[in-house]
């Protein structure tokens, strides 16, 4: 069965790497990726912390913020943010601020880049506030980075502990029912 697993296996990873060329399936699973406990909150904040940077940096340059909002959504990786952050250049092109269009974004953008936006408006120093929240979320990603790290490596250790006995156990079975068999 073991060709017949490895078949299969090449197959449904072929299928999911051409269903991920698909849009709206691409939309779909950044979102269902954002999701996820401990992953999705570091893909959030490090997405987040990206877009903020970019932000400010093209608004200190004196880039208009329209153009400004369409290029740093375009650094973002995960789609299901991009299209979240396109609505709210929308918004901006409507007329509504900035800090209320990302304000309504609050499911995969984290409230602390609407805040500080929110804030560098109403002070007059947008770029600056953009990148103080860039700074404090790249800071926090930084953090929970190490943390799952630490967390990993004792379950790296116990897998690892785990396979080493599945082989001692698969040469030793057949060495001990030899031996009852002899007896």
């Amino acid at each position: 069965w073991g060709w017949w697993l490895l078949g299969a296996i090449i197959l449904i990873a072929a299928g999911a790497r051409w269903a991920l060329t698909i849009p709206a399936f691409r939309q779909k699973f950044d979102a269902a990726w954002l999701r996820l406990p401990l992953v999705g909150r570091l893909a959030r904040g490090y997405n987040a912390a990206r877009f903020g940077a970019t932000l400010a940096m093209l608004a200190a340059a004196g880039v208009p913020i329209l153009r400004a909002l369409q290029a740093a959504s375009e650094t973002l990786n995960n789609t299901a943010m991009r299209a979240d952050a396109e609505d709210a250049l929308v918004m901006v092109r409507e007329g509504a601020p900035l800090a209320a269009a990302l304000a309504q974004k609050k499911k995969r953008f984290p409230g602390l880049v609407s805040m500080f936006a929110r804030l560098g408006e109403q002070t007059g120093q947008l770029p600056l506030m953009l990148q103080r929240a860039s700074t404090q979320l790249s800071t926090e990603v930084q953090r929970r980075a190490m943390q799952l790290a630490t967390v990993l490596e004792p379950l790296l250790i116990v897998v690892m502990g785990i396979v080493v006995m599945l082989i001692v156990l698969a040469v030793m079975l057949p060495i001990i029912q030899l031996n009852q068999w002899v007896k």
